[in-house]
C-alpha cells in the first residue's frame, strides 16, 4: 500500500514564503526594484537545491503549481480589477496612437529575432512575440507615485496604455493557443484558410465570452454583490467575487481558452462596481499570499541543465524588449505630448514580468514546440533585466525632468 503524500513539506514552503515576502518587497523596493526578483530568485535558489539533493518531490512541484495557478487568477483579477473601462473609452482615440506601436514594434522585433534563432522556429516566435508586446507597468509606477505624478495627465496616460497592452495580449494568447497546433510543423504545407477559420471561430468565441462577462457585469453583478453585502457586509461582497472569478476562470479554461482570460475579464466585470475598491483591498490578501508561488514556480521551471547556451539568446531578448517598447511607445508619445513625456513613458513601458511571464509559462506548459525550454530561460532572464532596467530609467528621468524644471 503507498504511503500518503505529507503536506509538511508544502506547509513549510508556505510558511517561509508569506514570511520572507514583506521583508524581501520592502528591501528590494528600498533599491527601486520590485519584489517579484525576490520571489523569481528564490524559485531558482530551491530549483539548485533540488538539483543538488532532490529537496523538492513530484508531488510537492505539483502543489506548487497549483498555488501558482491560483496565483496567476488572483493576479490577473486585480489588474482587471484596477483598470477603469469609463476612463478609457474616454481617452481611446489618444491611448490607442501609443498603444499600436507600443504593442506592434516590441511583438514584431521580438518574432523575428525568435524565428530567425537557430533551433527555434513559428510557433515560439509567436508566443514571445505575443509575451514581449505586454507591459509590466505595476514595476514602474512606484517612482511616479514617490514624485507625486502618477494622477497627473502624464500618469493617466501611461496606465490606459498598459491597460490596452494587457488586455490584447491575453486575447491574442486565446488566438494563437487554438492556432499554434496547425502552425507546429511552420510554414510548410500549411493550409491558411483552415488556421483563419480556427483563429476567427477563436476570436468570435472570446468576443462572445466578454459579452457574457459585460452582461453579467451590466445585470448580475450589483445585485448578487448587493445581496451577499446584506448577508455578511464585512466579507459578503467579496466572497461573492472570490468564488465567481474562479467560477468565470474554470468557464474560460473549459471553454478552451487560458484561465487568464477568464481571470482579467472577471476582474473588468467587477470593476464598475462601487465596491470595487473593498474587493481590491481585500483580494490584495490573497495575492499577498498566492501571488508569490508563481514567481517562485518560475525561477522552479528555469533548470540550470543548458542554462550557459541561453545567455546569448537572453541578452539579444533584453535588447530587443527593451528598445522594442522604449521606441514603440516613447516616440509615438512624444509626437502627442513632447520628449519628455516620451521619454518617461517609453521607460515605464520597458519592464516585462507577470503578463509576460504567464504568456511564456504557458507556452512552456504546452511543450517545447511551442517554448522551448532554452527559450523560456533565456525569456526570464531577459525578464529579469527589463524589471530592472526599467523603474531604474524612470526614476533617472524623473529626477532629470525635476532638475530642469528647477533651472
Amino acid at each position: 500500500m503507498t504511503e500518503p503524500e505529507s503536506y509538511g513539506p508544502l506547509m513549510l514552503l508556505m510558511g517561509l514564503t508569506v514570511l520572507l515576502s514583506v521583508p524581501l518587497r520592502q528591501g528590494l523596493r528600498r533599491f527601486g526594484l520590485p519584489g517579484l526578483l525576490g520571489f523569481i530568485a528564490l524559485g531558482i535558489g530551491l530549483s539548485a537545491l533540488n538539483g543538488a539533493g532532490g529537496v523538492l518531490t513530484p508531488f510537492l512541484k505539483h502543489q506548487v503549481e497549483l498555488l501558482a495557478q491560483i496565483g496567476i487568477i488572483a493576479l490577473l483579477f486585480r489588474v482587471g480589477l484596477e483598470s477603469d473601462p469609463a476612463r478609457l473609452a474616454g481617452q481611446l482615440g489618444r491611448a490607442a496612437m501609443i498603444w499600436l506601436p507600443n504593442m506592434a514594434v516590441p511583438g514584431l522585433l521580438a518574432f523575428l529575432l525568435i524565428w530567425a534563432w537557430p533551433g527555434l522556429g513559428l510557433v515560439p516566435a509567436l508566443m514571445t512575440g505575443i509575451a514581449a508586446s505586454a507591459t509590466s507597468i505595476g514595476v514602474s509606477v512606484a517612482p511616479w507615485e514617490e514624485a507625486g505624478r502618477l494622477s497627473g495627465d502624464d500618469g493617466a496616460l501611461m496606465l490606459d496604455v498598459a491597460e490596452l497592452d494587457d488586455l490584447s495580449a491575453v486575447i491574442l494568447l486565446g488566438v494563437v493557443f487554438a492556432v499554434a497546433p496547425t502552425l507546429d510543423g511552420g510554414l510548410n504545407g500549411v493550409g491558411w484558410g483552415d488556421v483563419a477559420g480556427v483563429a476567427g471561430l477563436q476570436l468570435l468565441k472570446i468576443l462572445a465570452f466578454s459579452a457574457l462577462c459585460y452582461g453579467f457585469s451590466r445585470v448580475l453583478e450589483r445585485p448578487f454583490s448587493t445581496l451577499f453585502a446584506g448577508l455578511d457586509p464585512r466579507i459578503g461582497p467579496f466572497v461573492f467575487a472570490t468564488g465567481t472569478v474562479f467560477l468565470i476562470a474554470a468557464l474560460a479554461d473549459g471553454l478552451g481558452f487560458s484561465m487568464a482570460i477568464g481571470a482579467l475579464f472577471a476582474g473588468l466585470a467587477f470593476s464598475r462596481d462601487p465596491a470595487e475598491r473593498r474587493i481590491d483591498e481585500a483580494f490584495a490578501y490573497v495575492l499577498a499570499l498566492f501571488g508569490p508561488f508563481f514567481f517562485i514556480s518560475i525561477g522552479l521551471s528555469l533548470g540550470f541543465e543548458g542554462l550557459g547556451g541561453t545567455l546569448g539568446l537572453a541578452v539579444a531578448l533584453f535588447v530587443v524588449l527593451s528598445l522594442g517598447k522604449y521606441l514603440g511607445a516613447g516616440l509615438a508619445a512624444r509626437s502627442l505630448a513632447g520628449p519628455r513625456t516620451g521619454r518617461l513613458i517609453g521607460a515605464s513601458m520597458i519592464p516585462r514580468a507577470e503578463i509576460y511571464l504567464i504568456v511564456m509559462m504557458q507556452g512552456l506548459q504546452l511543450g517545447p514546440w511551442a517554448v522551448p525550454q532554452q527559450l523560456y530561460a533565456a525569456a526570464v532572464l531577459a525578464s529579469v533585466g527589463t524589471c530592472i532596467l526599467g523603474p531604474l530609467a524612470v526614476s533617472r528621468l524623473i529626477r532629470q525632468d525635476e532638475r530642469e524644471q528647477a533651472a
